[in-house]
């Protein structure tokens, strides 16, 4: 993670900058009062610095946006935990902290999804649900979350807990779906279409479930992007970003040139994010890798969906998967740690014409580049601000083999 850069607090004439009351406390984003301009071009110099030893004469593109991008983000996860009025909050972390700050605004966040929290935390506290105390061994609810399906406007909304049972569950989402209906609206509708019982089997302040139980209507949303149609299951990653398909997927895609006829390989490949936009975009035959159940399942429904027959999907650890032969193209979108020994040892030995590798940690994707320069040259590298407000950096890089 790169640290921000300290700027003056003059400010160029006409610059703005989003405001939010929670900023400051909330570690939600740390660089909110900074120009969008400004945070751009530090995150593309840090990156150019780190990955200088790789790029020779190729510069790292970025755009920059007219404005500053407000409520993109698509993903709500707060936890839940006990207030100073020993009554459940639920909210975002302060910085270096698990003290909650209880969110009435955020500019990152879909302001929908912002009020569907408060809502959210409203119905716990009515229905007296005990937050879970890592440290007493007592109560039961860990967090709650959503996911918005920007493209269509569907939402899904879910509680985590402890294993066990969660009575309490029907009458939860009853009263969700009827605070959900009450909510107000914007230009962008949005539609709650499922509660889900999220179970976490760790007995720590992890947040995320390992397991999905639909309490009331789906346990899934459908978005629609570029031409596509995309499922994706509570227990399935998808980008959080409202417009990832503009600043991740079409210039990544263009970075590979023509893909007509080609063999593709989509590691890590999710629900077919890359992998279903390589084959309506003619490539002749793609292999999407993935090792979450979940996300096969989306994947292989959604390339059927979409009338993609030349779409198969392995269910397996990247590493260890079966690749077809004569591999033209191959798109790596690891975990923030990197591909690591194993995922690189199966890159070399695929020796895919075109490698696109997707990273969301530039510190991860150096590492790895060193053990892949014997084999490949970096030839372009964007930077995608998928995170915008945050150190966080999301990178797109093309290599070539040599």
């Amino acid at each position: 993670m790169f640290a921000p850069v300290l700027r003056p607090q003059r400010r160029p004439a006409g610059d703005s900058v989003p405001h939010c009351r929670h900023f400051g406390t909330c570690g939600g984003c740390s660089l909110l009062d900074q120009p969008i301009a400004w945070q751009l071009r530090d995150k593309v110099a840090a990156c150019e610095r780190l990955l200088a030893p790789f790029l020779g004469d190729v510069r790292i593109a970025c755009d920059e946006p007219e404005r500053p991008p407000v409520h993109h983000r698509t993903r709500l996860l707060y936890p839940v935990r006990v207030g100073r009025d020993k009554q459940p909050i639920v909210g975002i972390y302060e910085f270096h902290s698990h003290h909650v700050v209880r969110i009435d605004e955020c500019k990152t966040q879909d302001r929908w999804l912002t009020h569907l929290g408060r809502a959210m935390e409203d119905v716990i506290r009515e229905q007296r649900l005990q937050p879970f105390v890592p440290s007493r061994g007592n109560g039961s609810v860990k967090a709650i979350w959503a996911r918005l399906a920007a493209g269509s406007g569907e939402v899904c909304a879910g509680i985590v807990t402890r294993p066990g049972a969660f009575a309490e569950g029907p009458a939860f989402a009853s009263a969700v779906v009827a605070a959900a209906a009450g909510l107000p609206q914007d230009r962008h509708a949005r539609r709650l279409v499922g509660v889900v019982h999220s179970i976490s089997d760790r007995d720590d302040e992890f947040l995320l479930g390992d397991r999905h139980l639909p309490l009331r209507g789906r346990d899934h949303v459908v978005d629609r992007r570029d031409g596509l149609e995309f499922r994706v299951s509570a227990g399935s990653f998808y980008q959080v970003h409202a417009g990832a398909h503009a600043l991740l997927y079409r210039p990544a895609i263009a970075m590979c040139g023509a893909v007509a006829g080609k063999h593709v390989v989509d590691g890590y490949g999710g629900v077919g994010g890359f992998g279903l936009r390589f084959a309506k975009a003619g490539a002749a035959q793609v292999t999407i890798v993935e090792d979450n159940v979940a996300a096969c399942r989306d994947a292989r429904h959604n390339a059927e969906r979409n009338q993609l027959a030349n779409v198969r999907v392995v269910e397996a650890p990247f590493p260890g998967a079966e690749l077809p032969k004569d591999v033209d193209c191959m798109v790596v979108d690891p975990p923030r740690a990197g591909l690591h020994d194993a995922g690189i040892a199966r890159v070399l030995a695929a020796r895919p014409q075109q490698l696109l590798y997707v990273a969301c940690a530039a510190e991860s994707l150096a590492r790895d580049l060193v053990a892949l320069q014997a084999a490949y040259r970096v030839t372009a590298v964007r930077v995608c601000d998928l995170f915008p407000h945050t150190e966080h950096v999301e990178l797109v890089a093309l290599l070539q083999r040599r």
